[in-house]
C-alpha cells in the first residue's frame, strides 16, 4: 500500500468521522438520557417552588389552587372546589364538565406549554371543600 494511498484513506476516514460527530451534535438531545432527565426534574422542582410561594390562592368563586407537586418527571396541580361536598354532589358529572376544558388548556394553553413539551405528564387533582379527593385528571403529550 503506497504512502499516498494510506494518507488518502486516513484523510477520508477523518472526514467521515468529523461528519458523524457534527451530525450527532446537531441532533435534538435525547429526552431519555440521564442528564436531560435530571435537568427536567430540576426544572420541575424550580417551577413548583416558584408557584407554591403564592399559594394557596382563590382563583375564582369555586376554585382554590392549593399547591404544585413534582411527581415522576411530571407535575401535579392540586385544587379545591370550595363549594363542593363529595357526599352531596355528583363527582362524575363535575369531572365530565371539567375534563374537556382542562384537556383543551393542556393541549393548547400557553401556560402549560412547558409541561406539554417537556414533562412526561400533568395531573390535575381536585379536592372537595373538606379536602377529600374528588378525582384526578391526567394528561400526557400524546393526548393532544
Amino acid at each position: 500500500m503506497s504512502k499516498s494511498f494510506r494518507l488518502s484513506l486516513i484523510l477520508a476516514a477523518s472526514v467521515v468521522l468529523f461528519a458523524l460527530l457534527a451530525f450527532m451534535l446537531l441532533q435534538e438531545p435525547d429526552r431519555n438520557n440521564s442528564s436531560a432527565r435530571n435537568q427536567l426534574y430540576t426544572d420541575l422542582l424550580e417551577r413548583s417552588g416558584i408557584m407554591n410561594r403564592d399559594l394557596p390562592r382563590l382563583l375564582d368563586e369555586q376554585t382554590r389552587f392549593e399547591r404544585a407537586e413534582v411527581a415522576n418527571y411530571g407535575m401535579r396541580f392540586i385544587y379545591t372546589l370550595v363549594r363542593i361536598d363529595r357526599f352531596v354532589h355528583d363527582e362524575d358529572a363535575i369531572e365530565a364538565e371539567i375534563y374537556p376544558q382542562m384537556l383543551r388548556e393542556y393541549c393548547q394553553g400557553e401556560a402549560l406549554a412547558f409541561y406539554r413539551e417537556r414533562a412526561d405528564f400533568v395531573e390535575f387533582r381536585y379536592l372537595d371543600q373538606n379536602e377529600l379527593g374528588l378525582f384526578t385528571l391526567r394528561f400526557e403529550p400524546n393526548d393532544c
